[in-house]
């Protein structure tokens, strides 16, 4: 139990630091885990609410410390520095089976397109899945994609997302391999735009298992 609390003030004070610093969020400052199990009751709400393939979500913030999460029916597609008197740092959302009991496994490409269109003010991005947790952090603040781009086309990144999903054989939805090859299309924009990957259980810390170039 010590250990836990412990893994989570350590958890709030980095998230407070890189929101105030974006040096922060550079690799050689990263930690090597996040733990929102402050998250978790959130989470299995949200996982067992939604109806089936939607997407429900609500923002994160920082109230003195402490991380808020401002009761939504749907995450935004863009919100203020300040909403509800917390500081905004990114938000949470499911991703739950639709009426064939299949569900996107990873970020999806309007998920990395919200996350990294130029207007902004998150840095860090939580999906959950039945089966895992992810979060998503924006490392390097320099690469973005214009919001009016985003805006115009909230699908931006689909074509290439599928072009990646191709080379890696395209699996149908109900193939084994399909979590896998596209989790990889969705890691071809992590690598692109400097962001870091921390996963893991609902019940454990997350851990940090692919780190942003610290080239910038």
């Amino acid at each position: 139990m010590l250990l836990s609390h412990l893994s989570g003030i350590a958890t709030r004070a980095w998230l407070q630091r890189a929101a105030e610093d974006p040096t922060a969020r550079h690799p050689k400052h990263l930690p090597k885990e996040l733990d929102f199990r402050d998250a978790a009751d959130l989470i299995q709400r949200l996982l067992i609410s939604a109806p089936a393939g939607v997407e429900l979500g609500t923002a994160v913030t920082l109230v003195d410390g402490e991380l808020e999460f401002p009761p939504e029916l749907a995450v935004r597609p863009r919100y203020d520095a300040v909403v509800r008197g917390g500081r905004f740092i990114g938000s949470i959302h499911v991703h739950v089976p639709d009426e064939t009991g299949r569900f996107t496994p990873f970020f999806d490409p309007a998920d990395l397109a919200g996350a990294l269109r130029s207007d902004y003010a998150g840095f860090v991005e939580l999906l959950a899945t039945p089966d895992r947790v992810y979060a998503l952090v924006r490392s390097n603040p320099y690469l973005y994609i214009s919001a009016h781009h985003v805006q115009r086309n909230p699908l931006l990144l689909r074509e290439e997302h599928d072009r990646e999903l191709r080379r890696r054989g395209n699996p149908r939805a109900e193939d084994p391999r399909f979590a896998e090859a596209y989790r990889g299309a969705s890691l071809y924009w992590f690598e692109r735009y400097g962001m870091t990957l921390y996963e893991g259980a609902l019940t454990e810390p997350l851990s940090r298992t692919v780190t942003a170039s610290p080239v910038w």
